[in-house]
Order: structure tokens, then sequence, then C-alpha cells
């Protein structure tokens, strides 16, 4: 099984390079881009030769680089824009359907599908404003705004073209097919004006951008600022001559110097409307003929040249049905109002249908100009409640902000006011202990001393026993002073240590008094190592000895050590030292309150095993967890201590 995976993984590798697009070939990319740049930089200046090269830019990467979509969506969006610039609505629509399927096929390799995409939307925009379609047209402008694509920091050709185009056609949109918008017009040319310093694509885009700029002015009554942007783009076709440009240029310097307060002779203002008009003709766009035909016609006919205005319409009606139909809407409409106004029909039925022609065309622009107020309104209110809701998840935010911060600083409180009440309940707690401390111990030196006392008072006291009970009670104020020093938490100084257990049997039997007539007490020799504090240690097992000593009459005191088990079974941790005495042993009850301060003490049990509680604990604490003392007592019989202490320090 092992050998037939590696058989496989060869073919699976070979499978995966297969099914990863080749990298592009250097040379045949930029053959077709420069076939596209090519039909850009003539998308104006001759849309038939940028058709062309579209087409040669598509077959050669159909040929050659099927994986190169980029390069297809630029080819089919000169090609749409060169359809349009011939007003061939058509072929203009098949192609941006063309390009939409292949951006929705979503192809490997597609880097600027985003900048197409909204490119092809500003073509199509166009074209139903032709269409007089002005609130669909409207709304693919709101799209591509909505989408942001624009707002992108790209700092390239493609990039400023599209920026460019869309605010050329949101131009037109609002100063040609939006009358007494001005509010609109002026805004966006603010914005317009604003960024063009960044706006850099080429001489013709300038051109084009500067037309709708002083179209935008002229709307709004400013004709100076318009002939600013005429006298520019002179500037620019005296360098770099483009018919379609200059056209344009002409026409909107007629109708700014119109508005001029001035001597310009009206002959002078014909004649720039009729020079546009003779270059449009010579340009071949039907959609730019007809509009030349008809300012120039409008104008001869306001000054009173009606054989001029009827010489113009005559030649367009003689040349009209060699183009294919179009639809222009507001521009037909506009031609057959100055047909109207010409007279020129020869027959009243001619007439009649110019007129009826004329009305049908009016209700349509009415309507979609109704169409496009409602939109406006939904789209205007949808504004309003995304502001609104905007606006209000802000809000919102904000105070879940505060809320969370109100809880964060409420939660660090609580846990600083449980950490003081803790720490008020154990400082409680030691000052509680601390009385119990005080309360025993002069309950203790009383049961303690008290018994010294009476004997050094009796007269019948030998010296021998003076002696000794003077010792005694020496070793009593020592244990006192030492268990005083270990019940205050900053009391006697642990000094932990390796040290051996037969060491501290050595000192503890120097430092015992020799047991009554009768009681043996014996040292069981030991090689075990202890890890504590030796001094306390020795001072345990002492009190330990000596409390055996006093209540064992007869018999003997044993001290001993032994390896402990613990009760997870672990050995080798622990020591267990017994000291087991044959003497007068406990009730249970004795046993419980034996090592607890707290409790009133029975028998003759004084500070020294107080102390030796206290000397655990403090190994318990500073050692390792499971030190203890613990006591094995039948009364009558004799008691055991145990005393469990570490033989290694805690990691």
């Amino acid at each position: 099984m092992k050998t037939s995976s590696l058989c496989l993984l060869p073919l699976l590798l070979l499978l995966a390079a297969c099914n990863r697009p080749a990298p592009l070939n250097p040379l045949q990319r930029a053959h077709a881009d420069g076939l596209n740049k090519e039909a850009f930089v003539n998308r104006y200046r001759n849309p038939d030769s940028c058709i062309a090269l579209s087409q040669a830019s598509l077959q050669y990467i159909a040929d050659s680089l099927p994986e190169y979509v980029d390069g297809e969506l630029r080819a089919l969006n000169n090609m749409a824009f060169a359809y349009y610039q011939k007003s061939d609505r058509e072929k203009a629509y098949a192609t941006l359907d063309r390009l939409d399927k292949t951006i929705r096929l979503r192809k490997e390799g597609m880097h600027n599908d985003d900048i197409e995409w909204a490119i092809h939307n500003l073509i199509r925009a166009r074209l139903l404003q032709r269409d007089c379609h002005i609130a669909d047209s409207y709304r693919l402008l709101y799209d591509i705004g909505r989408s942001h694509v624009l707002e992108r920091s790209r700092d390239n050709l493609l990039y400023n073209y599209a920026q460019t185009e869309y605010y050329i056609t949101m131009l037109v949109l609002n100063y040609h097919y939006r009358d007494g918008r001005e509010d609109d017009v002026l805004n966006l040319i603010d914005e317009v004006e604003s960024r063009r310093p960044q706006l850099r694509v080429d001489y013709a885009q300038d051109m084009a951008l500067n037309y709708a700029l002083a179209y935008g002015w002229q709307s709004a009554g400013e004709s100076n600022t318009a002939l600013d942007y005429c006298t520019r783009n002179f500037d620019i076709l005296a360098s770099a001559y483009c018919p379609f440009h200059y056209a344009n240029t002409l026409q909107m310097m007629a109708w700014a110097l119109r508005s001029q307060p001035g001597s310009t002779q009206p002959d002078s203002i014909l004649a720039l409307y009729d020079e546009a008009r003779q270059v449009f003709f010579d340009y071949g766009d039907p959609y730019q003929m007809l509009g030349g035909t008809t300012s120039t016609a409008r104008y001869a006919l306001l000054i009173g040249d009606t054989a001029f205005a009827h010489n113009v319409l005559n030649e367009w009606r003689s040349l009209k049905g060699t183009w294919q139909p179009f639809s222009a809407p507001k521009m037909e409409m506009s031609y057959f109002d100055v047909l109207l106004r010409s007279r020129l029909a020869s027959t009243p039925d001619q007439a009649r249908r110019w007129y009826e022609y004329h009305s049908k065309l009016q209700d349509h622009i009415k309507q979609d100009e109704q169409e496009d107020f409602v939109l406006q309104q939904t789209l205007a209110s949808a504004t309003r409640r995304s502001r609104w809701m905007t606006h209000t998840a802000q809000v919102v935010s904000s105070l879940l902000v505060v809320l969370l911060v109100l809880t964060v600083l409420l939660w660090r409180n609580a846990r600083r006011l449980r950490r003081e009440k803790r720490e008020l309940e154990a400082s409680k707690r030691r000052d509680v202990e601390r009385i119990a401390n005080v309360e025993t111990c002069l309950s203790v030196m009383r049961h303690d001393i008290s018994p010294f006392i009476g004997y050094l008072r009796s007269p019948n006291l030998t010296p021998e026993l003076r002696s000794e009970v003077l010792e005694q009670l020496l070793r009593t104020f020592d244990n006192i002073k030492n268990w005083t020093r270990l019940s205050i938490p900053s009391g006697l100084v642990f000094n932990a240590s390796n040290f051996q257990l037969q060491e501290v049997f050595d000192e503890v039997r120097t430092q015992t008094a020799r047991p009554h007539a009768g009681v043996e007490l014996r040292f069981e020799p030991t090689g075990l190592t202890l890890w504590g504090d030796r001094l306390l240690t020795v001072i345990l097992l002492r009190n330990l000895v000596t409390n055996a000593l006093q209540h064992t009459d007869l018999g003997s005191v044993v001290v001993s050590g032994q390896p402990a088990t613990t009760d997870d079974g672990q050995e080798g941790q622990f020591v267990d030292i017994t000291v087991a005495d044959t003497g007068s042993g406990m009730t249970p009850e004795q046993q419980e309150s034996l090592f607890r301060a707290d409790k009133e003490l029975a028998g003759d049990h004084g500070f020294g095993l107080i102390l030796c509680r206290y000397i655990i604990k403090k190994h318990d604490d500073l050692t390792r967890r499971g030190c203890k003392l613990w006591v094995e007592s039948t009364p009558g019989t004799g008691t055991t201590m145990h005393v469990l202490l570490a033989t290694t320090s805690k990691t």
C-alpha cells in the first residue's frame, strides 16, 4: 500500500502542475497590450480604428494568450466605447454583455476586473442616458458609487480613466438630462475641481473632462468659467488635434459667447455653430451630427436667418436615411421642435406628424423623468435610513463601549473589594489567633509555673531537688520564649537546610534531663537525612521527649526514625520520627485538644506541645506540603508521638 501511494505522488504533482495556470509570455502580453493601448488612443479620434485594433487584440488573445483575461476585458471596453461614439447601440450593448459574462465567469488571472466592471457600467450608463432611461442610468452610477471601487488608492492610468469617466457621466446626467438641478451640478463640479490635479490620463480625456466642466459651469450661469475651459481645450488641440473634441469645444464656445454681454456678432456665433456641425458630419457620428444640426438651425432661427436654418435642416433630412436608426429621444425632440419652429413642413399632414412625434418623445421623456424622480426619492430615503442606522449603530456602539468600560471598572473594583475583604478576614483571623495565643499563654504559664513556685516555697526542699526544679522552670520559660516568637508572623526566621537525623538525636540526648529511676531513654541509631530547620527540629524533638518523660513513671521512652510512605504510595520523600513512651496515655478527648491553642488544656501538657505544633506548621508552610504531627495513645498503656518531616525541598 505504501509503495502504491509513492507511485501515485508524482502523478498527483503532475496533475497539479497541469491545473496551475502557466505564466504569461511577456512578449505576447506586450503585443496584446500594445494593440489595446493603440485602440484606447484612437477611441475619440478614430472610432473605426479603435474597433479594428480591439478586434485584433481579442483575436490575438484568443489564439495565443487565452488566459490573459485582463487584456480581453480592456479590448472589450475599448470596443464598446467606440461603438458608443459611432452611435451603434446594438453592437455597443452586445459588446458590454460579452464583457459582463466574462467577468461573471470569475476566470483566474483577473486583476483589474473591478475597474473594468466600473468602466463597463459607465459606458452602459451613457447609452441609457441617450435612450433617456435616466433612472436606469443613475441606478448604475449609484451602484458604482456605493461599491467604493473608485475610492481605492490606485495610482495608475486605468484607475484615473475610470474616475474621469464617472465624473463626466455624472455631469452629463445632471446638466443635460436633469433640468433645474443646478445645486447638484455645482456640488459635483466642486468635487471634480478638488480632485482634478490627480486625474491625469491623456490629452483626449483631459479635453473630455474640460468640456464636461465647461458645460456644467455654463448650465449654472458661469459663462466666463466655461470659456476658460474652452480655451484650455484649444491649447491642447493646438498640439493634439481631435475632430470630436474640436467640434464639441466650438459648440461650447458658441453657447458661452451667446451669454456674454458684449459686441460679439451673431454671425460669428452662427459661424462657430456651423463649423462644429460640419466637423461632426466629417466625423460621422449620427448623434453628434443631429446635435450639430439642431444647435445650428435653432440659433439661425433665433437671429432670424430662416433660410440658413432651412438649408441646415434639409441637409440633415437628405442624409438621415443613409444611417441605421438610433434612439436619442431628447436630441430628437429638440430636432423636431426646431423643425416645427422653422415652418419647413410642406403640407399640414407633415407638420402634424412632426408634432405627434414631438409629443410622443416629450411624453416618453416626462415618464422617464418621473421614474427618475421616484428613484431619487427612494434612494434619498434609503440614504437617510442608512445614515440614521449608521448614526444609531455608532451611538449604540459608544454606549456598549461605555458599558464595557463600566463593567470592567466595576469588575476590577469588585475584585479589589473581595481581595480587601479576604485580607481583612485573614487579619481578623490572625488577631483572633493572637488573642487566643495570649489567653493560652497566660493560662499555660499559670498552669506550668504554679507547681514549680509551690516546690520552691517548700521549706523541706533539698538543694538537689531545688536545683532540678529551677532547671525545669528555666526550660519552661525557654519554651514560652520560643513559642511566642513562632506564633508571631514576623517572629523566628526559618533556616532550611539538609541535616542528619542522628545529629539531632545526639543533641536532644545531651539537652534532656536524666529520666527518673525505673525509666529508660533510648535513641535508636539512624542514617536518615532531613530537610528543614535543624534548630527548630531539635526544639521540637526535645519537647516531645521531655513531655514523654514527664508522663512516664516506669518503663521506657524510645526515639526512632524510619522512612514514611505517603498516602499516594510514594516513598523516600518523608521521614516518620516517633517518640514512644509507656506512660499513662490519653483519652480521645485529650488527644483532640492536645495541640489546640484555643482549647482548655487538660492534664500537665503545656507550652512544649503548643510549641511543637507551631514548629510543624513552619515546616509545612516553608518546605513542602505534607509535614504533620499526630498522636497515637491508649489510656493506661502509653503514647506514641509521630512527626512527619520532609527529606528534600519542594520544587
